[in-house]
């Protein structure tokens, strides 16, 4: 494939366009679900093709097939360079593209047990497991059990007229568990993830007692609980809450494509304060087996730390080739394609908040009534207003600076700039264990998230029962 991707990118050379790249990605999954003991799903898919996008008169243009004939590859290059000329005529503002120096690299999977060579036989019997683990421990309270694995092998080429030719391949398995518990009419849900870049090791690695039980356990416990109270509360976030905090409130925002459109909170504030002294907001894709890393972008260009605000002054944005020319700054490497079908956009890697120097007693000694919120589940954003809202499945109320009883179904809304700057403090512990899927304009990709304990002076809580 690096053959013949050279050789395209020689033609697209000798047509004389602003700059071309060709993109060549492959995939490979297995999807494993049970549920109540049954095989619900077992999938095996398998798809690669070729992506061209063409920078032509300012404008670009874009093109993929699934063949791998190079007269079909050829076909789909005349065609981006023809919508490139024709968007040209239309364009307000001609695209232009930062500089990087070029790169030619071979990046390895690094994995201990190949999932391929391990069986589905083997793979059901591992998650059957888990669910059997999980229905011993929540007994007559098990109304729903849903055990999932999923694993890809994935590759990407990419070559450009720049002189860059990279190819990356990843391996990644993920286990997940989801359980409904009933009493009465009361019904509450636990759910537990492990994702990695690995191999089946990571399911070898994943006792039932620190996974599928973990979750039970906390389901049924939700039973008993009694529902979250409305109203104005001081708050500690749990790693996980944070997690979903940093990357729906402040990742997004920090695309520099949304800050571009006018999108984003961020637009304009550059160097100037927009969260608490104690936060530092880092988006990383150097981390080794995390879900959102990689080594090169859709782009070629080489993935890094990002430091996004740093002691609470906003320093930088995530960046494609293309943003970065806008904004008159370097390129980042946050330019990610969801297959061969789509352009690289810009993405989030694995983002968190860093950790700092309190335990949780020492955060939450001085609050009186407020709560503790762990167990994140899902958030959202509202990017042009700033405004976010994260569900929790699970908080603990705070009396007299001690953890008291359990709450359930806890809701937490507010603006995200305010809740930056009523940060009173950050715990040293610190987890990055949100992985999952982001989507954003049609693509899914991996992504990470997480922090530490964060201390917020008051934030509006709701529940239901």
């Amino acid at each position: 494939m690096k053959k013949q991707l050279e050789r395209l990118r020689d033609e697209a050379l000798r047509r004389k366009v602003q700059f071309a790249e060709m993109r060549f990605a492959a995939v490979a999954r297995t999807a494993l679900v049970l549920q109540d003991g049954r095989a619900d799903r077992v999938a095996e898919r398998k798809g690669a093709g070729l992506g061209v996008r063409v920078l032509s008169e300012g404008a670009w243009g874009f093109a993929s097939t699934e063949s791998h004939s190079y007269d079909d590859w050829t076909a789909c290059l005349e065609s981006a360079i023809s919508l490139a000329r024709v968007s040209s005529a239309r364009i307000e503002e001609r695209v232009e593209l930062a500089e990087v120096e070029p790169v030619v690299d071979e990046v390895r999977a690094a994995f201990e047990m190949d999932p391929a060579e391990v069986s589905l036989d083997r793979k059901l019997a591992a998650i059957r497991g888990y669910e059997q683990a999980s229905a011993r421990r929540a007994g007559e309270h098990a109304a729903n059990l849903l055990t999932g694995y999923n694993d890809a092998r994935e590759a990407e080429i990419v070559c450009n007229t720049r002189g860059t030719l990279v190819a990356s391949e990843t391996v990644r398995t993920l286990v997940w568990h989801a359980i409904t518990a009933r009493n009465g009419s009361v019904l509450q849900r636990a759910r537990e993830l492990r994702a990695e870049q690995a191999g089946f090791e990571l399911v070898e690695a994943t006792p039932a007692e620190d996974f599928s039980v973990k979750a039970a356990a906390r389901a049924v416990s939700l039973l008993r609980a009694d529902p979250a109270p409305a109203g104005k509360f001081p708050a500690v976030f749990h790693p996980s809450i944070t997690g979903l905090l940093v990357h729906e409130a402040i990742g997004h925002n920090a695309e520099a494509d949304h800050v571009l459109s006018g999108t984003s909170i961020l637009e304009g504030r550059l160097g100037t304060k927009i969260a608490a002294d104690c936060i530092t907001i880092v988006d990383d894709a150097t981390l080794p087996k995390s879900w959102g890393s990689y080594r090169y972008d859709s782009e070629g260009v080489a993935g890094r730390r990002r430091v996004l605000v740093e002691k609470g002054v906003l320093k930088q944005f995530m960046h494609s080739l293309e943003t970065a020319a806008k904004m008159g700054v370097e390129p980042n490497g946050s330019a990610r394609a969801d297959g061969f079908i789509h352009r690289p956009i810009v993405r989030m890697s694995n983002t968190m908040i860093e950790p700092g120097e309190l335990s949780l007693e020492e955060l939450i000694a001085d609050i009186d009534l407020g709560i503790l919120l762990r167990g994140g589940q899902w958030g959202y954003v509202w990017c042009e207003k700033g405004q976010y809202t994260c569900h929790a499945g699970e908080g603990v109320m705070i009396r007299d600076g001690q953890l008291a009883e359990q709450v359930r179904n806890v809701s937490i809304s507010g603006m995200t700039l305010e809740t930056l700057a009523n940060v009173l403090g950050v715990s040293r512990d610190f987890e990055l264990r949100m992985p999952g899927n982001c989507g954003k304009n049609g693509q899914s990709m991996p992504v990470n998230g997480g922090g530490p304990y964060l201390k917020v002076k008051e934030i509006v809580v709701g529940g239901q029962g």
